[in-house]
């Protein structure tokens, strides 16, 4: 039915309206921070703070580093579309919030995604009891006995990489040569399969898969921010994080093993105690199940998260190093000496060598890369009960948002002199040592579970290709690192092409 007598008026008219709503929607907790008294950045219609992340101009790590250098507030008030988040600046009030007063911001703050077993069952997306209760349940993956006893593992995969470096050795692309080798100890490491990655002719399946859905596409990155910032998109459009393909195959493979490993336990008792063992335990825990149900796809959750969580953020910890050690060739000698006394001392690469503070030189060149490259932009917390923020007299309300800015806390000035240029003599000194600025894998009882893990794959990695390469420069290797604006973490744009010059 028409309100005028001409189409196009009407139609004019009924996009006017539409767009008024919308704007007006976006629009309705603008003077959030306002009426409350803090410093905000004033937002823009529909897009907040961020336009420029969903423009692709811009990432989102630079994005909060502005904001975060534009004031000298302990906290200010920000936008994600039309959502406000609290950022805290102060280090003492991050210490505060990820440990001290943890039982008030246990909560991450992504959607749950209640449409996807696997998904909402992920530890990472977990909310408060049932996260505690299945993160206690899998910490004994990542004990230190444990990681010791899989050393014998990765030292393997590290000379396999030795092996296959010898045989690629010009023209390498580094994210794709570091994925080989992470996957492959990930996979060895806490399932009991071998992909083949690291075999030189030989063709990996679940190595293809897992690239075909690593790298986030525009499509992905709109997903993404779907659940973080407008969760009932996620349930009314049934959306998903992860490629559909690479979920299924995943999802397959570990179903069988775990019925591998079932009807090996069933016949002969026979234990690995690695993440199939435990999720097995899980499984048949009356304890576990009474308070929550374990079955069907739930129990692919957490091999799923550790795979994906595992392999991504490795690999392009692994990815910067081998690239700041090329472009930075001082700190590759020193960082091969090192590796060298290390290696003489204990008669080859052992898991008490890596762990000897003696060369803490290897620690420092991986804290270093994790300083510049944090595995995600920020930390998110979302307040389950009223806080007064301490010497402040601000109230965090039930359900608001909070944002911990790692990586405009990495580049300040202030806490890291000369931010840009990679240089891991900066932790000679303690860092965090009166609250938190330094938050590369978060901090408190939610922090990564499988951090240890990570730096002792990134140790073995380095101790085992530094002796027997120099990582060099070629004519397409970037003078500067330029990251890609897509996601929520650091990704190169573009490809990284070194060559690896054998030294023995």
């Amino acid at each position: 039915m028409l309100i005028t007598s001409s189409w196009a008026i009407d139609f004019v008219i009924f996009f006017i309206t539409i767009s008024y709503l919308v704007i007006k929607f976006y629009a309705r907790n603008n003077d959030f921070f306002k009426k409350r008294g803090v410093k905000y950045v004033k937002p823009k219609p529909i897009v907040g703070n961020v336009g420029r992340v969903m423009l692709l101009q811009e990432n989102t790590g630079n994005i909060l580093k502005e904001i975060y250098d534009s004031t000298d507030a302990p906290y200010y008030g920000m936008f994600f579309f039309h959502v406000p988040y609290l950022v805290l600046k102060s280090p003492q009030l991050i210490k505060e919030v990820l440990v001290k007063e943890f039982g008030h911001f246990m909560n991450r703050t992504w959607a749950q995604a209640k449409h996807d077993e696997i998904q909402k069952n992920m530890m990472f997306f977990q909310h408060g009891e049932e996260w505690k209760l299945t993160r206690a349940k899998v910490s004994p993956v990542f004990t230190s006995g444990k990681l010791k006893g899989m050393f014998y593992i990765l030292k393997d995969n590290g000379e396999l990489l030795v092996d296959f470096l010898r045989k690629n050795a010009d023209n390498v692309d580094l994210e794709k040569m570091t994925m080989r080798y992470v996957l492959n100890g990930i996979s060895r490491c806490f399932f009991g399969i071998n992909p083949h990655c690291l075999e030189d002719g030989v063709k990996s399946e679940f190595l293809d898969i897992i690239q075909e859905g690593s790298r986030p596409s525009t499509l992905d990155a709109l997903r993404m921010f779907c659940f973080l910032y407008h969760h009932k998109m996620v349930d009314f459009f049934k959306l998903n994080m992860f490629n559909k393909k690479m979920v299924d195959y995943c999802a397959n493979t570990f179903n069988d093993v775990l019925k591998t490993r079932e009807e090996a336990r069933r016949s002969n008792n026979m234990r690995v105690n690695d993440m199939a063992d435990i999720i097995i335990d899980l499984k048949y825990d009356e304890e576990f199940n009474k308070n929550f149900d374990f079955g069907g796809d739930k129990v692919l959750a957490q091999p799923f998260m550790f795979l994906l969580a595992g392999n991504g953020t490795t690999t392009m910890s692994l990815t910067f190093t081998l690239y700041e050690l090329c472009i930075n060739p001082d700190v590759q000698s020193k960082l091969r000496d090192a590796i060298n006394e290390m290696i003489d001392d204990y008669g080859g690469i052992t898991y008490e060598g890596l762990m000897d503070k003696k060369y803490s030189y290897i620690d420092m060149v991986l804290a270093e890369t994790h300083r510049m490259y944090p595995a995600i932009f920020y930390l998110d917390r979302t307040c389950t009960s009223d806080f007064q923020l301490p010497g402040t007299d601000y109230v965090v309300r039930k359900g608001e948002k909070i944002i911990i800015p790692t990586w405009a806390l990495h580049y300040d000035e202030k806490y890291f002199p000369d931010p840009y240029k990679f240089n891991p003599e900066r932790f000679l000194k303690r860092v965090n040592e009166d609250g938190f600025y330094y938050v590369p894998f978060g901090e408190g009882p939610r922090e990564c579970i499988g951090n240890r893990f990570a730096l002792l794959n990134l140790k073995v990695a380095l101790s085992s290709i530094i002796p027997n390469f120099s990582v060099e420069k070629t004519p397409q290797t970037p003078a500067r690192m330029k990251l890609d604006p897509v996601g929520l973490s650091a990704i190169p744009k573009g490809r990284l092409i070194v060559d690896f010059k054998p030294l023995t």
